[in-house]
Formats: structure tokens, C-alpha cells, sequence
């Protein structure tokens, strides 16, 4: 199969289908691209983790991962499109929007720049030795989490830090789903051109919180954002350096989009007015934090439950902390799985 069609359909699985995803939270009156795009995300990420881990359990091939997985989302971006147009939601999916700054197209010069360069160049990362490798394993043993990257053998013991947390398993489906195109291509030249606007999505949503109603103050800060990723390489641990040269591995994308997006929620449910589907969100963003990192599985519900103190000390409303709780619920199981597995 050509590059060409693997390219097409890895945009379609990547970009055409979980903005499809994101218009089944459609209960506002306006729709925003950005938070289709991220409430698509965390949905599908949910259902990997939900299938990955008892599949990994039961030793199921990948092809069976790929198939269930590849129908739930058509099925899920169907019914956005259909809900969609149910509600004759012919309106802008940008809603009304304010006249961009020339702050605006500057940031997204910066962020086209970047993009451009992490997909066009190349960026060696030790890690990959097992994220990459865990994948490419994977696709070509026909296995989930089966046969160990390092040595080519079968685990005995599966690894605890990875196993509760399978992103490269996203990795290796988005692999299988565009006509098989080699995961490490995938990672290293289609993954930062989704996820590298993704985290810059976020960004532009907690601004909206911050600057209410000031474009151009909106604009300033998403400029000055990109500006100060672009220039995050005097660290490897500071999250623009992973934003920026390692935004294919999980651990990345839970601090660059997932953490910052989780806030955003936080600060829109615990203290600030409550939408209509955001408990929801809350929900899903906590499970999807458990896919990509074991970090996620701790932080996640961390912020989640400080958020949900100072709303309880704030308020006493007993049934939003109840909601609060079921919500980093999966955490919490999870957690404790974690401990115990070791």
C-alpha cells in the first residue's frame, strides 16, 4: 500500500474521526473545534484502556484489539455526525468568533514551525528502545504486551510500570488502522502533527478561563507559550522539552494535553460554572490519563481530588464531591492494582 493511502487514512483515524467523536458533547449552543477535537480524544482513549487491559489478560491477538476498537470509534463518530445533524447544527464550528490579533497568526507561525520540525526532523530518544520497539513488537507478533521489545522473548512477568498504562498499544492499533503503516514512522512523523496542535489547544482553553473575553490578550498568551516551548532545550525534563522532541510517547502527552486539559476541567467544574457534560469529560480525561503513563494513574486524580477539597471546603455540596470521587474512581482501582502487581 502506498504512502499516500496510509497517509490519508491515518488522518482519517487520527484527525477525521475523533473530531466526528468530540460531536456527541455537543450540548452548547456554539461548537468549538478545539474541544471537539480534545473531547474526542479522551474518549477513545478510554475505550483503549478499557479494551487493552483485559485483552492483555486474556492474551488476545492485536488484530482483534484493532478490529473492536476501529468499530466502536466508526461507530462513535457516526453517531456524533448523526447527532450533529439531528440538531441542525448548521452554525460555524467556530461559533462567533472575535477577529484574530496579528499575536494569533504569529503564535501560529511558531507552532506550524514546530510541527514542521518535529515531523521533518529526526530525534533520537533512548526511551524508544522501548516504546517504539514495545509496538513494533506488537504489530509484528500479532500480540498485545506478549513478547518483551529488549529480548524478543515472551514475558513471564508482565512489566508493571507499562502494563496498566499500554500506550504504545495505541501506537501499535493507529499502526494496523492506517494500512499498516510502520509504527515508527507513525511516532516519530504523524503522532507530533496531532498531538503537538493538541497541546496548544489546551493551551488557547486556559486562556479562555484567564483572559475571559480579551482576545488579544488570549492571543498574547498562546504566543508566549509557543515561544517558551521553542525554547525549553536547556532541560530534558521540563515539559516544553517534551512537548516538543518526545510528544509520541505517552508521558508526554499526559503533561503537554492531558494534565493542562484536566485543570482546564477542574477549574471549569470545581470553580467555576458547571456544563452541561463535563462531569463526563472529568471522567474520561481521568481514564485516558491512566493510558498514557503510570504518572498518569497518581497525578491524575491528585489534581482532580485538590480541586474537589477546596470545592468542598468552598461550597459543602456533598453530591458534587460524590461525583468528584466516582470520577477518579478508575484511578483509584487501578492504584491499587498497581501496588499490587508489585
Amino acid at each position: 500500500m502506498s504512502m499516500v493511502i496510509k497517509g490519508f487514512l491515518a488522518v482519517l483515524w487520527l484527525a477525521a474521526v475523533p473530531a466526528s467523536v468530540g460531536l456527541l458533547f455537543t450540548g452548547r449552543k456554539q461548537l468549538k473545534i478545539s474541544e471537539l477535537f480534545l473531547h474526542g480524544y479522551i474518549l477513545l482513549f478510554a475505550v483503549m484502556e478499557i479494551l487493552v487491559l483485559p485483552m492483555i489478560l486474556l492474551k488476545m491477538p492485536l488484530h482483534i484489539l484493532t478490529s473492536v476498537y476501529g468499530i466502536l470509534a466508526a461507530g462513535f463518530a457516526a453517531g456524533g455526525l448523526l447527532l450533529w445533524k439531528k440538531k441542525n447544527s448548521s452554525k460555524n464550528l467556530l461559533g462567533n468568533m472575535e477577529r484574530p490579533s496579528i499575536y494569533f497568526w504569529m503564535a501560529v507561525l511558531v507552532i506550524v514551525l514546530q510541527v514542521l520540525m518535529c515531523a521533518a526532523m529526526a530525534h533520537m530518544d533512548a526511551d524508544d528502545c522501548f516504546y517504539v520497539a514495545a509496538a513494533t513488537t506488537d504489530v509484528h507478533t500479532d500480540s498485545i504486551f506478549a513478547v518483551d521489545p529488549y529480548t524478543g522473548c515472551e514475558y513471564r512477568v508482565l512489566p508493571r510500570r507499562y502494563v496498566l498504562s499500554p500506550f504504545p498499544v495505541f501506537l501499535a492499533v493507529a499502526s494496523r488502522l492506517s494500512g499498516g503503516m510502520h509504527p515508527a514512522v507513525m511516532a516519530h512523523m504523524v503522532f507530533p502533527v496531532i498531538f503537538l496542535p493538541m497541546a496548544y489547544m489546551v493551551q488557547y482553553c486556559l486562556a479562555e478561563k484567564m483572559f475571559s473575553g480579551e482576545r488579544k490578550a488570549k492571543d498574547i498568551y498562546l504566543l508566549l507559550t509557543a515561544c517558551i516551548c521553542s525554547f525549553s532545550g536547556y532541560s530534558v525534563y521540563n515539559t516544553g522539552n517534551f512537548q516538543m522532541v518526545r510528544i509520541w510517547q505517552g508521558k508526554a502527552v499526559l503533561a503537554s494535553v492531558l494534565l493542562p486539559y484536566l485543570l482546564y476541567l477542574c477549574i471549569s467544574i470545581f470553580l467555576g460554572e458547571k456544563r452541561k457534560n463535563s462531569w463526563t469529560a472529568l471522567f474520561l480525561t481521568n481514564i485516558s490519563c491512566c493510558l498514557l503513563s503510570s504518572m498518569g494513574i497518581i497525578l491524575a486524580p491528585l489534581m482532580t481530588g485538590c480541586f474537589l477539597a477546596a470545592s468542598f471546603v468552598m461550597q459543602r455540596e456533598w453530591k458534587t464531591a460524590a461525583k468528584g470521587f466516582l470520577c477518579c474512581l478508575p484511578s483509584i482501582v487501578l492504584g491499587v492494582a498497581y501496588i499490587l502487581i508489585g
